[in-house]
């Protein structure tokens, strides 16, 4: 049987229904994903292409086997054309949990530079009087004069390095960043804010075999009805 004698653009779930009628076997929707469903499709494509290949077109189109692979396919990519709503929402899902982890990583600079206040403002003054009264003024100085400037250095450098890291975590997430004179977006890059366009995933997909795929999208995803 040929796909074209379905009609139109047929829906997944009547693919499946054909397919169960036909060869006993069906895919499983509720415990598909899109990564699931991809890897399969990819695993498809290319045992359809060995058996293309190796026998002609013609030959394979009077293959129960290939025309069972070639439905399989076809009700996958049919299920993510009907869904890239959820990939559009999964892909969401992925870009605040990225943008989280920048921010939380501009809280981990913040943190430094409050640590290194602290040291500054509490505690360098503490241990100067303990160094004068224990060991002497002259090395009182001494320390002083070596470890005050480095951290007033670490200061400055971490201070310079949380603004930094703010404005790039900010971009991420398609605020609006003052921008340095003289500095803008690269020539060609994204400007923040932008977003790029859903893959199709209806396109043509390649690698894997069928037997590797179908272990790789888990149990219960394509199941063969018991005769």
């Amino acid at each position: 049987m040929r796909l074209t004698e379905m009609g139109v653009k047929p829906t997944a779930k009547k693919i499946n229904k054909v397919m169960e009628s036909r060869f006993g076997v069906k895919i499983d929707y509720t415990n598909l994903n899109f990564p699931k469903a991809y890897v399969l499709a990819q695993g498809l494509t290319e045992s359809l292409e060995k058996i293309k290949h190796s026998h002609g077109v013609h030959v394979a189109e009077k293959n129960p086997k290939y025309m069972e692979l070639l439905m399989v396919r076809e009700g996958l990519h049919r299920w993510m054309v009907e869904n890239k709503q959820q990939l559009v929402m999964e892909s969401e899902m992925g870009k605040s949990q990225a943008i989280l982890a920048a921010k939380d990583m501009v809280d981990s600079i913040q943190d430094m530079l409050e640590e290194v206040s602290k040291m500054q403002n509490e505690q360098m003054p503490a241990l100067l009087d303990t160094i004068r009264d224990q060991i002497g003024m002259e090395q009182a100085d001494a320390f002083k004069a070596a470890v005050e400037p480095l951290l007033a250095n670490m200061s400055q450098q971490l201070s310079s390095a949380r603004g930094t890291a703010d404005n790039a975590a900010r971009a991420l997430a398609g605020e609006q960043v003052a921008q340095p004179m003289g500095m803008g977006a690269a020539p060609g890059g994204p400007m923040p804010g932008d977003t790029m366009p859903a893959p199709d995933m209806a396109s043509d997909l390649d690698a894997d075999n069928f037997a590797a795929t179908d272990a790789a999208a888990g149990p219960n995803v394509i199941g063969r009805e018991k005769r």
